[in-house]
């Protein structure tokens, strides 16, 4: 078969007839049409036309997957199709609950890279009742809203973070409490136990330890946890408490990282309550 294309819209026109004079798609007139040719080739036949102006257009075989997709969705293999990709959707599903979890708390934590610990860290005073506090990442603003029965007995809150990655999560909170509300440490502990458990945490393990912050009484809670059943976190809770006044730094990393700890504890060393 030989075409006549279009010169306005590139449609190929079958080239059937000798009167053909118009595109079939957008009705323009067609060049090089057999009347126009015969003026130059007067004892030129329409077959010789044909051969000479018209094209030829070679059909796209489909290929052999989309072949074999055309054949197992014509009706006679419409019930083996149902059947094959009910089975894969089950399969995935089975499979995404059963690994896909872990394997993408897994991407998300990385593990502390070993570069923190030769490289120079950040040292900044930070909130109202200044703390400083040296860390490998920066730390930003991260204020978040406290539910109404905290923020009643709350006079003042500021808290820090540094951004995602990094295999290491530093958080930075500093509270003023009014005259009236009790601020222990142990107060302290019970709220971040509340806390954790808000967080969907699970299966804690901690112990704790009094410690010493410029002179300050504190404690030092260190143990891991399961976050949302499918990895298992460290992470290190200091809580130093002044009259009215707590300072807390967590920190969080994967419990499997040899890296975490010892940043964590070059973190914790260089708090100072000024």
């Amino acid at each position: 078969m030989k075409y006549l294309l279009c010169g306005s819209c590139s449609h190929a026109n079958p080239l059937k007839s000798e009167y053909l004079t118009f595109c079939d798609q957008c009705g323009k007139k067609l060049p090089d049409t057999f009347s126009d040719w015969r003026k130059i080739h007067p004892m030129g036949s329409f077959p010789e036309y044909q051969q000479t102006v018209g094209v030829s257009i070679k059909e796209k075989k489909p290929g052999r997957t989309a072949s074999w997709v055309k054949k197992q969705l014509q009706p006679a293999n419409k019930g083996k199709v149902i059947i094959f990709f009910t089975l894969v959707v089950a399969l995935l599903a089975t499979a995404g609950t059963l690994f896909g979890k872990r394997a993408v708390f897994t991407l998300l934590y990385a593990k502390v890279p070993k570069s923190y610990l030769y490289s120079s860290w950040q040292t900044a005073t930070i909130g109202r009742q200044a703390l400083e506090i040296s860390t490998p990442v920066k730390l930003w603003i991260h204020d978040q809203p406290m539910d109404p029965e905290t923020a009643k007995v709350t006079e003042y809150a500021k808290s820090y973070r540094n951004e995602e990655g990094g295999g290491i999560r530093i958080t930075v909170n500093m509270y003023s409490y009014f005259e009236n509300v009790a601020n222990t440490l142990d107060n302290a502990r019970e709220d971040n136990r509340v806390a954790m458990e808000q967080d969907d945490l699970s299966d804690i393990h901690a112990k704790a330890v009094p410690v010493l912050v410029s002179g300050i009484q504190g404690q030092l809670e260190e143990g891991n946890y399961l976050y949302q059943g499918a990895i298992r976190l460290a992470f290190r809770h200091l809580v130093v408490v002044k009259g009215a006044n707590r300072w807390e730094i967590r920190i969080q990393y994967r419990d499997d990282d040899p890296i975490g700890p010892q940043v964590a504890q070059r973190v914790l060393k260089s708090v100072k309550i000024k």
